[in-house]
This record gives C-alpha cells, sequence and structure tokens, in this order.
C-alpha cells in the first residue's frame, strides 16, 4: 500500500482540496471507529492461544453535485500468542484476495502483525435513473440471513469471527432504474490470479411485486456460469426469504446451492420489547471444504443440509441478547454463538460472545476450536 494505496489516498485528498476551491457545494465527512477485540482460542496444534486485535478505521465520504465518493482506510495491530502460532504464519502473507494491491505490513514480529489497507475506496456519478460506481464496494446481493448462496461476491462463513467484515470487490457497478422499485445491475470485477480473485461478470434484475421483493441473475463467476435469484416477501407479519444458485463450472459437474428462511418479531406481555426469531435451512449440493488458495467466491461447506436458529431481545435499552445456533444434518455437528452486547453510550457498543462447536473430530463444526472474545466498538 505504501506505493498504490496510500498514492490514491492522497490524490483523492488532492482533487477533493480542488474541487473545494472551485465548488462550494461540495460537502465531505470524516469519521471513523477504533475496535479492540481481545479473544482466547487454541491452534490446531492445541496450543492455548490469547490474542488483541485492534483496527482503527477513518472514513471519509462526500458529495459534489452528481459525483460522491467514499473511502475507509484501516490501521490494524494484532498483538499476541496467535501472531507465532503455524496456523498464522501460513496465511500471514498471503496477498488479500483484491484486484487492486492496496495493502502492506508496516512492522511485524513474535507477538505482533501490523498491517494497513484500503478497505473500501469508491466514485460514484448518480445522472437521474443511471448510477455508476467505481473501486472497492461492496457488492450486497441475496435475502439470506445466515447463508448468502447468491452472494458469489462476498460470501461469508456464517462461523467467522467477524462476519460483517467483508472484503470488498474491486469493480464497476451500474444499475439503471426503470421504476421506482425496479432496476437493472451489472458488475464487472477484473481478476488476478496471483491474488487468488476470480474474474466477475453478473447481470442482476430487481423488482418489487406488490409486498414482494424479487431478484434474478445471470452471470461468470471464474470459470462457472451461474443462474440464480432471491425472494423476500412478507407473510404473517414476518418476512419469508429464499435464495438459491445453480452453477456450471467449466470442466466440473453442476451444483446448486439454496437457503430458505423466515424471521419474525414476537411482540406480546412476556415479550414487551419484542423478541426476534429466525430459521433458516441451507442445501449444498457441493459439499467439501475449500480448495488450498481457491478463491473466495461461493460458499464452502462440509455439509448438505444444514439449518440455523437465531433469536434476540432487548433486557433493557440498553443490553441485548442474542444467540444463534446451527446444526450440520449430516454429520450432527453443531455451532452455537451466544452474544451479550452493551450500549455503554451513543457511540460506544461492548460485546462479549463465544464460538462454541461440537461434533465430531472431522465433522463440519466439530475440526473447529472454541473461541471466547470481549469487543469494544468506539465510533467517531
Amino acid at each position: 500500500m505504501r506505493r498504490s494505496g496510500v498514492l490514491v489516498f492522497l490524490l483523492v485528498l488532492f482533487w477533493q482540496g480542488h474541487l473545494d476551491a472551485a465548488e462550494p457545494a461540495v460537502s465531505s465527512t470524516f469519521g471513523g471507529s477504533y475496535k479492540n477485540l481481545l479473544f482466547h482460542s487454541t491452534d490446531t496444534a492445541g496450543t492455548s492461544l490469547t490474542t488483541d486485535l485492534n483496527r482503527l478505521r477513518l472514513t471519509w465520504d462526500g458529495s459534489a453535485s452528481v459525483l460522491s465518493w467514499y473511502a475507509a482506510y484501516d490501521h490494524e495491530l494484532l498483538y499476541g500468542e496467535l501472531v507465532s502460532s503455524p496456523d498464522f504464519t501460513a496465511v500471514a502473507n498471503l496477498p488479500e484476495p483484491t484486484w487492486l494491491d492496496a495493502k502492506s505490513r508496516i512492522s511485524d514480529g513474535s507477538r505482533h502483525d501490523w498491517p494497513h489497507r484500503l478497505y473500501r475506496g469508491w466514485l460514484r456519478l448518480d445522472a437521474g435513473n443511471v448510477q455508476l460506481t467505481a473501486g472497492r464496494q461492496r457488492i450486497a446481493w441475496g435475502t439470506g440471513r445466515i447463508w448468502n448462496p447468491a452472494d458469489r461476491f462476498n460470501p461469508v462463513d456464517p462461523t467467522a469471527l467477524e462476519p460483517s467484515e467483508k472484503t470488498g470487490v474491486d469493480s464497476l457497478f451500474a444499475e439503471y432504474r426503470y421504476s421506482g422499485f425496479g432496476a437493472v445491475q451489472f458488475v464487472a470485477a477484473p481478476g488476478k490470479a496471483s491474488h487468488n480473485v476470480s474474474h466477475k461478470l453478473a447481470v442482476r434484475i430487481r423488482d418489487t411485486i406488490g409486498e414482494t421483493d424479487v431478484s434474478m441473475t445471470v452471470g461468470k463467476i471464474g470459470v462457472e456460469r451461474v443462474l440464480g435469484g432471491d425472494v423476500a416477501a412478507n407473510v404473517a407479519d414476518g418476512t419469508f426469504r429464499v435464495e438459491a444458485m445453480q452453477a456450471w463450472p467449466k470442466g466440473g459437474k453442476a451444483y446448486a446451492q439454496a437457503s430458505i428462511g423466515y424471521d419474525y418479531t414476537l411482540s406480546n406481555d412476556a415479550f414487551p420489547e419484542g423478541l426476534y426469531l429466525l430459521v433458516e435451512y441451507f442445501y449444498n449440493g457441493a459439499p467439501g471444504a475449500a480448495p488450498v488458495l481457491a478463491p473466495v467466491d461461493r460458499l464452502y461447506s462440509l455439509a448438505r443440509h444444514a439449518a440455523a436458529f437465531s433469536a434476540g431481545y432487548d433486557i433493557t435499552p440498553l443490553w441485548r441478547l442474542d444467540g444463534t445456533v446451527i446444526w450440520d444434518a449430516s454429520d450432527n455437528s453443531r455451532f452455537f454463538l451466544p452474544n451479550l452486547t452493551w450500549s455503554a453510550s451513543e457511540n460506544l457498543d461492548i460485546s462479549l460472545f463465544a464460538l462454541l462447536f461440537g461434533g465430531k473430530q472431522v465433522s463440519e463444526f466439530g475440526r473447529r476450536n472454541n473461541l471466547y472474545a470481549l469487543q469494544a466498538e468506539i465510533y467517531f
């Protein structure tokens, strides 16, 4: 990032300064967040590890006439026993799975690792019914809450330590809005074999029919031709969700992935604040672990059939308790995520959570180790 990411960041700052001088209507906002995540687990050798993750994220968004932009720049310090573990050293020097090389290491040692990166950075042109966005962005397709088989850009394992931290896609995104709810979307993202990034081309049509959101997607993701779609409909005061993707790999066997779910908020005398409930099923037509250095452009799982249940409740206006259970019906392994969050102030959240796994050693969840974490995040 010393040569590429920092240079881009400085050029954007320079460009914005000229806009400020030429056009008084330019607006921009600087902000960010700081996260401290202290966690304890064991590595594949059974060694006990306690590690502290510190992430400072600086954000900048602005607009000028039909143009808008957003940038998020991270400094991340990982300190503790994980850094010296073979599990970490095996992946620490792998390139980030992005087309643009916008990450580098400032310092490292036997107990610390300090990289910095461009997390997001895009420029958008909004001209009436047409919107064009270029740069590192989040392409959020799909409706599932636990699994997103239709998301072939930022798929995330539901058992990830930070599932909200989704790698951006260096891409061109175009959207034509033909009605108040309907749009045609197009994404083109270049590939880079040295970074394990597949090229991606996809077109999606989305619309709302009555109280139902529907979409259809067709594209080519790496060596796979794909066809999919998703539906989200209001049913009995809740939301019913269906999401599916069919893929035809070049030289391989066709497979499908799908998720079906329903979420609902129960409000009564026993739960005056509303008890959130979710149930979801996942079908995986290509069960298996991710190949070594495979592009992360689809969901990988050993499970052919899996089910999830989630519940969440605001105990008080400042305290919330959430829990998610996932069961792999193929091998009877289990995953449990309890999470207690305290809104300590308007811009400070503190969470205590755990990733708990059970099952046979070779099963989907039994092969993983429990993790316990305390997280604090402040926004400014």
